[in-house]
C-alpha cells in the first residue's frame, strides 16, 4: 500500500493543482473522444448490416444453374421464382405521379363581334 501511495506521490505530487486538473480534464476528453469514435464505428457497422443488398439477378442465375443441374425440381424452382417475384414486388415503391394539369381552355372565336350590351346614349 505504501508503494502505491509513493508512486502516486511521485507521479502527481510534483504537479500543481492546476496541472492535476488539466491532466484529469485531458484524460476525460480523451476517453470521451475514443468512446465517440467507437460508437460511430459500431453505428456504421450496424447500419451496414441492416442494408439488404439487392442481388436478385445473381441469385436467380444460381437457382437456374441448380435447376439445370437437376439439384432443384421444377416445383422448387417455380416456388423460388414466385418468392423472388413477391419480394421484388414488395421492394418496388409505387411512385404517385401528379395528374397532368389541364391547359388553358381555348376561347371560342366568333365570326362577328357582338354589340356591347348595356345602356347606350
Amino acid at each position: 500500500m505504501t508503494t502505491l501511495h509513493q508512486s502516486h506521490a511521485l507521479l502527481f505530487g510534483a504537479l500543481t493543482k492546476e496541472e492535476n486538473l488539466i491532466m484529469a480534464t485531458a484524460a476525460l476528453v480523451g476517453v470521451l473522444l475514443v468512446g465517440g469514435i467507437i460508437m460511430a464505428r459500431v453505428d456504421r457497422w450496424r447500419k451496414r448490416q441492416m442494408e439488404d443488398p439487392d442481388d436478385s439477378t445473381g441469385h436467380l442465375g444460381s437457382f437456374r444453374e441448380m435447376y439445370d443441374r437437376g439439384e432443384l425440381s421444377k416445383e422448387e424452382y417455380d416456388r423460388v421464382l414466385r418468392r423472388m417475384a413477391e419480394r421484388a414486388a414488395g421492394k418496388t415503391k409505387t411512385v404517385k405521379t401528379a395528374e397532368p394539369t389541364p391547359g388553358p381552355t381555348p376561347i371560342p372565336v366568333e365570326d362577328e363581334p357582338k354589340p356591347p350590351s348595356g345602356p347606350t346614349d
